[in-house]
């Protein structure tokens, strides 16, 4: 249980640091769908991109025998976060999980957590030590965009 509350604690605070950085209007339940199934079928069927969106590559981030890809979604036309897109690999099962961290918008967050919540502890620790990495990560590169330091 305290695996879980530490894991919910980092995902409150990387989505309040990307909500409080981009302005956007929170994530729509489409941009929430695409995220978690869209995508994936738009790669395993090499179809074009959804159409007035790209995907940016923020990070990949690996602990032990799992891989997590962390991609902006992006509204194209106004150049504002969507969302974030998560691909998740285990090499322990062989799957891979794509999931939609929702910006602004408690009822996705809260699929979002649901989604993670059937993962084993390793995976999750694996994840929790990952959004970790990726949260230190930009508070760094925020704190030398604010005092202008190398």
């Amino acid at each position: 249980m305290t695996r879980i509350l530490h894991l919910f604690a980092i995902i409150l605070t990387l989505n309040l640091s990307f909500s409080q950085t981009s302005e956007t209007n929170g994530t729509t339940l489409e941009e929430y769908n695409y995220m978690i199934r869209g995508y994936e079928m738009q790669l395993s069927s090499g179809l074009d991109m959804k159409r007035g969106y790209k995907v940016d590559n923020i990070d990949n981030i690996t602990r032990s025998d799992y891989s997590f890809s962390f991609n902006a979604l992006v509204r194209a036309k106004e150049n504002k976060l969507a969302g974030i897109l998560i691909i998740a690999k285990s090499e322990v099962s062989g799957r891979v999980y794509y999931l939609g961290m929702p910006i602004n918008n408690a009822q996705l967050q809260k699929s979002f957590e649901n989604d993670i919540k059937n993962w084993d502890e390793r995976m999750t620790t694996a994840f929790a030590q990952a959004l970790g990495e990726l949260y230190s990560k930009q508070a760094i590169l925020d704190y030398k965009e604010e005092n202008k330091t190398e």
